[in-house]
């Protein structure tokens, strides 16, 4: 210490000290269980005896005044003791000062780089000192401090009477020179003094540290094994990191482990069900770098943590805790340990493989503290953090340790997976998908929500897509939702304006999957489908955000039966690396008023394909009903408009115009039948001949002529259907059918329906063409034309305009959806006669008539 002289001229220290923190190198050890502890209660009781020479560690002289004025100084020589901490320390030490006893309480600086720590506080002010030296012995046992062990003056040689073991350790590190620091503070109240020390070398006096690290022995191993070895189930995991001890006196320390790098067999995951309740820890709650204790949430907790080390008395405890995700870091660790005084926070890294799901985890720059075995035990059951490898068989844990001293050192740990998904025996993954759809509420021609399922179970192999045949009828709305844009879709950005429908997807394996919600959007045409669905679901799962996941569907609809069949894109099987292993996929298509039933009572199937990653496919059904169908009445209207001016004369062709009208409530035609009366007639040589027009040129657009146009409104679409009616010949049949390719226009105008009708000359020579395969879609007003001319497929036989011709009826025949039935006879609406001139009275018909008469007689008697 600083010295002064005094008024009465002596020398006296310049302060009396209060608090002494030396801080040693990282690295450097101490083990306080080397040697056994004395009891505080000895220590400090002078009047009983000093603590057995067995618990001393080292000696402190201390240069107090000499007893006469004038003298030198002297040197107080004291033994240093091994003392049981008190509640909360890491270790003690303590030595006398003449009859004042100083206690140093030793700790780990856990809000830094971890190494040891020493502490004197509150120095006692009795005695005046001036200087003071404590050298601590590194194998206290040794018999060569025999003749310094006692508290005063050395006497006689008194061995420990234990076997000799290290007290202290030097770092394994060869960086470059080791950095000593004190601090130190008088009474008073005065600021902190630093003094820093750089280690040198004794013959050189250059700065020089530990040397000759790679003769430093290093021997650490990490074995995983789950006790649960179930294929494909969530399970709990336990890590047990070994590391070698030897604390023989003559041998070499053991290196420091610096990072950890554990790979896990492909197939052990992160497990989804884990997400549910889960939190994370944030950086303020963990409080890394600080010597507080964390406050972590316990829905934060994955698992507990145990470290057993020589160095102290017991275990340190604690917990995994999982880390805040950060944009950088998405998944993330932390062990918390405590015990002895001691709080140890270390941070681990987990990097799960995009592709694979295989998970790598990272503990880089461990604290340089020795221990023998670190044991992380994992949680278990539905909600465990990992789950098993799918397929059974012998999986390899890999691990790459490196220390402080440089080493690197690899090392395996095999685990078997013995038992399939149930508990039995080990088989190969099957695929027997389940499978259920259905209308909430089946009530014939109503509006429902329709809800399908299809899931899988864990001994399942993973799901890919679907496609889904809907039955006849059922269908839905689209004049009530907007078609999303197809740039907006791919993202999953479609507003609520687009949305048809909801989603729940149960992701994760065992007997509690994590479930997600999600929507369900209507987009424009998809992959070659008039429409498209997009089914988005945002992936948060706990305190993690993976992203959004959008499957996109074709929606194709049938030409001839406007069924739908719905073909879904692949569903992701992993995201950010964690394995989805979807276990249900439920959609719910309930925009009210959207999906409409059919209003066929008849028996039909929800029919579909669903595949596996693995190749395999299952064709699945489920039945669908409609109920209540004969409640609704058949009560169709349809008016029957011929000729035009100069058009109701035999052998010309004339304009028919069809037009038919239902009111909402009724069942929807199933058959429709038209017989023309027999004053109209089919001109053969334009139907089987002119325009007549192959399949192949049907299917291709190519037909050379078409014979009239039509019109559709239904309360399905927003826009009218339009189209064309072409005469298609077909094999086997001697006059062609009567095909009405209808349209979609505006935001539909990709929907295509054909409504073919078959034509037929009766034995009456009547005319009749007959719908038999009507779609079982509502029909506010279809409106059907055949235009004369050249091509004109309807001819006069009997003057429109002539009594007979003006009497005669068409037959029309409906049968509903719902087996309905309905005949009627239908006068046509005749266009183009002359007008009828008005009636006169019956009084000036005669005068005109007598008046005709007399003309006559006079101009006879002028001959």
């Amino acid at each position: 210490m600083r010295t002064k002289v005094d008024e009465y001229g002596n020398t006296i220290p310049d302060g009396s000290l209060k608090d002494v923190v030396v801080d040693l190198p990282a690295g450097f050890a101490g083990n306080p269980q080397a040697v056994p502890q004395c009891h505080p209660a000895v220590f400090n009781n002078l009047a009983a005896g000093s603590c057995p020479p067995s618990t001393q560690v080292g000696v402190a002289k201390t240069e107090i005044p000499a007893g006469n004025l004038g003298e030198p100084n002297a040197i107080y020589q004291s033994a240093i003791y091994n003392l049981v901490p008190s509640e909360g320390e890491t270790a003690a030490f303590g030595f006398y000062v003449v009859f004042t006893p100083v206690k140093i309480v030793a700790s780990v600086r856990t809000d830094g780089d971890y190494g040891l720590r020493t502490t004197v506080s509150n120095i006692s002010q009795a005695a005046t000192v001036f200087g003071q030296e404590l050298t601590l012995w590194g194998v206290p046992a040794d018999p060569v401090h025999d003749y310094q062990r006692g508290r005063n003056t050395v006497i006689e040689s008194r061995p420990a009477g234990i076997a000799p073991r290290p007290f202290l350790t030097l770092p394994a590190t060869c960086p470059g020179p080791m950095t000593n620091t004190m601090r130190a503070r008088p009474w008073g109240g005065g600021d902190w003094e630093t003094i820093t020390e750089v280690t040198t070398n004794p013959d050189t006096g250059l700065e020089e540290g530990p040397q000759h690290c790679e003769k430093v022995p290093f021997d650490a191993r990490l074995t995983m094994q789950p006790s649960d070895t179930r294929a494909g189930q969530p399970a709990p995991y336990t890590a047990k990191l070994n590391a070698a001890f030897d604390d023989h006196p003559s041998a070499l320390g053991n290196a420091h482990i610096k990072d950890v790098r554990v790979t896990l067999p492909e197939g052990t995951a992160i497990s989804p069900p884990n997400a549910d309740g889960l939190q994370a820890c944030s950086p303020e709650q963990l409080k890394l770098g600080s010597t507080d204790d964390a406050t972590c949430p316990q829905a934060s907790k994955i698992g507990e943590v145990q470290v057993d080390t020589p160095l102290l008395s017991g275990p340190l405890t604690g917990e995994v805790y999982l880390r805040s995700p950060t944009r950088e870091q998405l998944f993330a660790i932390a062990l918390v340990v405590r015990g002895h005084g001691l709080i140890i926070k270390l941070p681990g890294e987990i990097y799960p493989d995009h592709r694979t799901g295989q998970i790598t985890t990272e503990f880089r720059n461990n604290p340089q503290l020795s221990f023998e075995r670190m044991t992380l035990r994992f949680k278990g059951g539905p909600r465990a953090p990992l789950t098993n490898p799918q397929t059974c068989g012998v999986h390899t844990t890999t691990t790459t340790i490196t220390s402080w001293a440089g080493h690197s050192q690899t090392s395996t740990d095999s685990f078997t997976i013995d038992k399939g998904p149930d508990g039995g025996p080990c088989r190969p993954l099957g695929f027997s998908p389940s499978f259920q759809a259905g209308s909430v509420d089946p009530t014939g021609g109503g509006s429902s929500t329709f809800s399908l399922t299809f899931g899988r179970s864990d001994a399942d192999q993973d799901l890919r897509d679907i496609t889904v045949q809907m039955p006849e009828g059922v269908t839905g709305k689209l004049a009530l939702a907007e078609q999303c844009a197809d740039a907006l879709a791919a993202v999953g950005a479609c507003g609520e304006e687009s949305k048809v429908g909801s989603v729940t997807v149960g992701s994760g394996a065992g007997s509690n999957p994590f479930y997600l919600p999600g929507r369900v959007y209507m987009t424009g045409p998809y992959k070659g489908a008039p429409l498209g669905l997009a089914i988005v679901v945002p992936a948060v799962a706990g305190p993690f955000d993976l992203g959004t996941v959008v499957v996109r569907a074709a929606v194709h609809v049938d030409r001839t039966s406007a069924a739908l069949r719905v073909v879904a894109d692949p569903m992701p099987t992993i995201l950010e690396g964690v394995p989805l292993r979807v276990r249900t996929v439920n959609v719910r298509m309930d925009r009210p008023g959207f999906m409409v039933n059919p209003t066929s009572c008849r028996g039909k199937t929800v029919s579909g394909v669903i595949n596996s990653t693995a190749g395999a496919s299952a064709a699945v059904s489920s039945r669908y009903a409609a109920a209540n169908c004969a409640r609704m009445p058949l009560k169709p209207k349809m008016v029957l408009r011929v000729g035009a001016r100069g058009r109701t004369r035999v052998r010309i062709t004339t304009p028919l115009t069809v037009t038919l009208t239902q009111t909402p409530g009724q069942s929807n035609l199933r058959i429709a039948d038209v017989d023309l009366p027999r004053s109209l007639a089919s001109r053969l040589e334009v139907v089987t001949e002119r325009v007549a027009c192959t399949p192949e040129q049907y299917a291709a657009e190519r037909c050379p002529a078409h014979v009239g146009t039509a019109t559709a409104v239904t309360p399905l679409l927003r826009d009218p259907m339009e189209g064309k009616i072409y005469l298609v010949r077909k094999p086997n049949q001697s006059l062609p059918d009567l095909t009405v390719r209808l349209k979609g226009t505006g935001v539909t105008r990709a929907i295509e329906i054909d409504l073919v009708g078959t034509i037929n000359i009766e034995r009456d020579l009547s005319l009749r063409t007959r719908f038999r395969e009507v779609p079982d879609v509502p029909i506010s007003k279809f409106t059907m034309r055949l235009t004369p001319g050249r091509n004109g497929a309807i001819g006069v036989a009997t003057n429109l305009c002539s009594r007979e011709g003006k009497r005669d009826r068409a037959t029309l025949r409906f049968r509903g959806q719902n087996g309905r039935f309905v005949i009627r006879k239908q006068r046509l609406k005749i266009s183009g006669c002359a007008a009828r001139r008005a009636g006169r009275p019956a009084a000036k018909k005669k005068a005109a008539a007598k008046k005709k008469a007399a003309a006559k007689k006079q101009a006879s008697k002028k001959k």
